[in-house]
């Protein structure tokens, strides 16, 4: 029996634990915390997932592989974590949130509606649409529950060492055949050789002010909205009737898991309640709640998937830059195969360590456009 430590219990890492354990490996899975826990990257009671990937097309494969994971873990665990409800990409029509999410679609097939102007006013009144903005609307697409998917997962391990830290990998190296790092934030702890920013991010629960029923996810799709005045924003329907939450996607300050500003302050909202004002009708500025997590960032915003360069027995992943939780179980699976087989079917030629050589070259305008 191959036996597996796995460094961090995000959602990385529980999916690559799970998957690994499913098909038969020893794991044992540590995590610094109590996943699943509000320190990192995988919390905040809702997520985006959608397929029109304007991230890129090369992403699209890996989606369409992931739906039926997550169903997968919802008959093996009884809990209820995905929610289709579609997604709306919103913008003017030559915005490369909406050009992009459309050329996705149309490379691989997707169902999704090309909503023009007044369309877009007259069946989503929650909207304050302006002149010239239209949005796509993805249909395989819909939102998640972070917590209850890592419980899930880490449901299906059996070792499990919670508030364990791990402060170098050769500490669990010994007596196992492999290594998985998926330690989110934390991975510049453990290698040197990924250059990753980490970024502090805050999501506000503004309260609605009227007609609750426009805000239902039946109602309303997650949405993502590229403008001027907002950048990238985004919105997740109200789950509890009275409240939706609203995040920034990039943007934040730089920061350490040792040192991020945990306490929300004014700067932080006043972007979320510019977009609540200025594009949303019927939410108020009144924010209910806050939450702060982190993203790790790699120059062009992309994951990494690759043997580490030092040791082809550790395996290193991070599903990371803002847009990944929702490829969890696929990206858990393909950390199995490399474990297990040496290597992996699926196309991951994109999240190779190799492009990280001439990491200064990158350019600037390919950074910071994801959710």
């Amino acid at each position: 029996m191959v036996k597996v430590a796995v460094i961090g219990g995000g959602v990385a890492g529980a999916a690559a634990a799970w998957r690994l354990t499913k098909r038969g490996a020893e794991v044992t899975l540590y995590d610094r915390f109590s996943p699943p826990h509000a320190q990192g990257s995988s919390h905040g009671e809702s997520r985006i997932i959608r397929s029109a990937y304007f991230e890129g097309s090369f992403y699209v494969p890996l989606l369409n592989e992931v739906f039926p994971l997550w169903r997968e873990l919802e008959q093996l665990s009884g809990e209820h974590i995905l929610t289709m409800n579609g997604a709306l990409m919103i913008g003017s029509a030559t915005s490369g949130l909406v050009t992009r999410a459309a050329q996705a679609a149309r490379e691989h097939g997707l169902a999704v509606d090309y909503l023009e102007t007044e369309d877009f006013r007259r069946r989503y009144r929650g909207h304050l649409v302006r002149d010239g903005e239209v949005a796509v609307l993805d249909h395989q697409a819909g939102f998640l529950n972070p917590e209850a998917a890592v419980r899930a997962m880490l449901a299906q391990v059996p070792d499990v060492r919670r508030d364990t830290l791990v402060k170098s990998i050769a500490g669990v190296r010994s007596g196992v055949d492999a290594v998985v790092v998926a330690a989110g934030p934390w991975t510049p702890e453990l290698v040197d050789w990924i250059p990753l920013r980490i970024e502090r991010q805050v999501h506000g629960w503004f309260s609605i002010a009227r007609d609750a029923e426009w805000f239902r996810p039946d109602n309303f799709p997650a949405f993502m909205r590229e403008s001027p005045d907002s950048k990238f924003m985004y919105g997740i329907p109200s789950l509890d009737g009275k409240t939706l939450k609203l995040g920034r996607h990039h943007e934040g300050e730089i920061t350490t898991p040792e040192t991020i500003r945990r306490r929300v302050d004014e700067r932080d909202l006043d972007p979320l309640r510019l977009l609540a004002a200025t594009h949303l009708r019927g939410v108020s500025g009144h924010v209910e709640r806050t939450l702060t997590c982190m993203y790790s960032n790699t120059p062009d915003d992309d994951f990494v998937i690759d043997f580490s360069p030092d040791d082809p027995r550790v395996v290193v992943i991070s599903a990371c830059s803002g847009h990944g939780f929702k490829f969890g179980p696929i990206i858990g699976d393909i950390a199995a195969d490399m474990v297990l087989d040496g290597g992996t079917r699926r196309d991951i030629a994109h999240f190779s360590l190799d492009r990280f050589a001439s990491a200064s070259e990158v350019p600037d305008d390919h950074r910071g456009h994801h959710e």
